[in-house]
């Protein structure tokens, strides 16, 4: 038979062996973090959040909407979860503009949006249009949007596609950068 002695040796030994494998073995997921990794801080947030941008005339230039718009100090930038923008047109109509994220610079002179930027043309008289692409920068003080991405727009049947895209606002122009391809339909 084991003695008392010898059996406390066992079974620190049988004990002590996972132990130090399980403590010698673990991921570097489970390790707690540490000041390595930065974590980004919100200083303040919106809910709902509704910004108008006025012309000198006391007209609403740009009306902003987001359900949620958060600012980071560090980046000295709001970001804005599916915002949509109303631009009054000419004559009447109205340009909305939504993608899935936005950002928007303390010094507010661009607006960033990505993901399924959609914009939607829609003249007091006319047939409506519909824009398309991945990322679009809104510069609301120049009534100016560009992006270089691919862009692709519909009306009614015609579809024209091109890569790079200055849009003016104001003029009601838009300028196609470059691979410029379109189907149109005579009716």
């Amino acid at each position: 038979m084991l003695s008392q002695r010898q059996r406390l040796l066992i079974t620190a030994t049988l004990v002590a062996a996972p132990l130090l494998w399980w403590g010698l073995i673990t991921p570097e997921e489970n390790a707690p973090l540490t000041g390595d990794t930065p974590v980004e801080q919100v200083d303040f947030f919106i809910r709902n959040a509704e910004i108008t941008r006025w012309q000198d005339d006391g007209t609403v230039a740009q009306l902003l909407t987001t359900p949620l718009m958060q600012h980071y100090p560090e980046q000295a930038a709001m970001r804005l979860e599916t915002p949509v923008t109303r631009v009054p047109g000419k004559a009447g109509g109205h340009y909305l503009l939504s993608a899935d994220q936005g950002t928007l610079p303390d010094s507010r002179q661009q607006i960033l949006l990505a993901g399924n930027v959609q914009l939607h043309d829609n003249p007091a008289a006319g047939q409506p249009s519909l824009m398309t692409t991945d990322q679009l920068t809104l510069y609301p003080p120049r009534d100016y949007a560009h992006t270089d991405h691919p862009v692709r727009m519909q009306r009614g049947s015609d579809t024209t596609s091109a890569v790079g895209m200055d849009l003016f606002f104001d003029q009601q122009r838009i300028d196609l950068l470059s691979d410029v391809k379109g189907e149109y339909h005579v009716q």
